[in-house]
């Protein structure tokens, strides 16, 4: 397991957030614990890289304990207590670790999640009842909901048929009802409720009937209009493919109605030190022409360490202050830094944007370029690099160096944002234009994909049906 942060100055504004795990008491009847039977005792909140270690506590009723991963299990170990290990290598990806426990009867007695690897992970419940009703007496059902840290829970429904047996506001989320009180029920359901009328549901069937039902999660894709808009943008202007497939746009979402949260990461590492006046500059002016009073943007510096010069901030005093204090010494570990900023830009609700200002040069570190190129395509984030390297722009002239630039540009174009090589001072208005206009008319585009799709880059395309526009968008998503 490897923690990335390793902050040499820390706001007090930019403490890591955490994703939010709220976990159940398995409460029951016949047959299930009494108390949680099985418990994930580690739940890291930061990037796991190399592998990860899967400790479980539990109860003497679990005979044994099945590892699910990403919807497939992954490993099997008896009780009491075993330990997993799941290797996870340097190409990052999202883990859905589930763990089950079932008793000597192979009767499940109790369950528990985490989300590694997302700090937004989906908001999603999952009901846990007894396979079979009893015949009698009184019947406890639990839920387990995830959700990303900012969003607040504010309760849990339960139901059993069409009735609603109880409304729980905190965890552990249970409910109990009299089997007598429905007995001809046929299924239980659980709806989990937050703020912002946001909503999911999990269903148990009982008997023999068909379950019919598909796992969905909604994703949000942020994209960029180019042009002069004779109108608002609609979801009816766009069409959507996935994997070739036609997919259904679920609501469109323009700039002005979410604010923007921006990373500026400032290399401040020794192979800079030329540039950096000119680098400095400017960060000043991107800020002054990019934030809005609703909008927040938080520099940050890198070398072989992120050190965090200002937090989230529209204060443009703070932020050009922030940029003095800026000294180049050591290696450019390029590679983890955008990685690790990705990972804290996930955080953030509303639209989000990662701009790299750089020598574009790369030196040591944890990660390689496949991994960076890999991780980018996970986070959804738009990325913009703007490398300010007089040596490379003049290879550039003579056909030299391609592959240098090819590599920000694939970067920048997977995650629908734009690249920039620039060797004269004098090219920084172009740019500060440009990245302010896609970001200033952006647009969050949302739809839904299956569940169970695999966990693999899928490609995207996202076409206007209007001639007065263009669009920019990802090239691809990970379900």
């Amino acid at each position: 397991m490897m923690n990335f942060t390793n902050y040499d100055t820390v706001n007090p504004l930019m403490k890591p957030l955490s994703c939010v795990t709220i976990i159940a008491l398995v409460l029951s009847c016949e047959g299930f614990a009494s108390d949680a039977a099985v418990v994930i005792q580690s739940k890291p909140t930061r990037l796991v890289s190399e592998s990860l270690d899967v400790p479980i506590t539990t109860t003497p009723a679990v005979a044994r304990v099945e590892l699910i991963v990403n919807g497939v299990k992954s490993a099997e170990k008896p009780g009491p207590s075993p330990r997993f290990t799941i290797p996870v290598g340097k190409y990052i990806r999202r883990l859905r670790v589930r763990v089950v426990g079932y008793d000597q009867l192979g009767v499940m007695v109790g369950e528990d999640e985490m989300v590694v690897n997302d700090p937004e992970p989906p908001f999603r419940v999952r009901l846990l009842a007894p396979a079979e009703l009893p015949a009698s007496g009184s019947v406890t059902l639990s839920a387990t909901v995830t959700a990303p840290s900012n969003l607040i829970v504010s309760g849990v429904d339960f139901f059993v048929g069409d009735s609603k047996v109880e409304t729980d506001l905190e965890a552990p989320f249970t409910a109990s009802f009299d089997v007598a009180s429905h007995p001809s029920a046929l299924y239980a359901q659980a709806i989990a409720r937050a703020r912002g009328d946001l909503e999911t549901n999990d269903l148990h069937l009982w008997g023999s009937i068909p379950r019919d039902s598909v796992e969905v999660v909604l994703h949000q894709l942020p994209i960029s209009v180019q042009g002069n808009p004779s109108s608002p943008l609609r979801a009816g202007d766009l069409t959507l493919k996935d994997a070739s497939a036609d997919r259904a746009i679920s609501d469109l979402i323009p700039a002005s109605d979410q604010p923007l949260n921006v990373i500026m990461l400032v290399d401040a590492s020794e192979s800079i030190a030329p540039e950096l006046p000119v680098i400095k500059e400017a960060a000043r002016t991107f800020a002054r022409s990019l934030i809005r009073p609703t909008d927040r943007l938080a520099v940050v510096a890198f070398n072989q360490r992120r050190i965090w010069l200002t937090g989230f901030t529209s204060d443009i005093n703070q932020i050009g202050a922030s940029l003095e204090r800026i000294k180049p010494i050591g290696q450019t570990h390029l590679y983890d830094a955008v990685i690790e900023m990705l990972f804290e830009l996930q955080k953030l609700p509303g639209r989000r944007a990662l701009v790299v200002l750089t020598d574009g040069v790369n030196q040591g570190g944890t990660f390689e370029l496949d991994h960076l190129v890999h991780y980018s395509r996970y986070a959804g984030v738009p990325i913009y690099p703007i490398v300010k390297n007089r040596l490379l722009s003049r290879f550039l002239r003579f056909g030299l160096g391609m592959f240098e630039a090819k590599r920000f540009a694939d970067i920048a174009r997977d995650s629908g944002a734009s690249h920039f090589i620039i060797q004269s001072p004098a090219e920084l208005a172009e740019v500060y234009r440009r990245v302010g206009e896609e970001l200033q008319n952006q647009y969050l585009l949302m739809f839904y994909s299956e569940a169970s799709l695999k966990d693999e880059w899928r490609s995207l395309q996202v076409k206007s049906n209007r001639r007065d526009i263009r669009i920019r968008a990802p090239k691809g998503y990970f379900p």
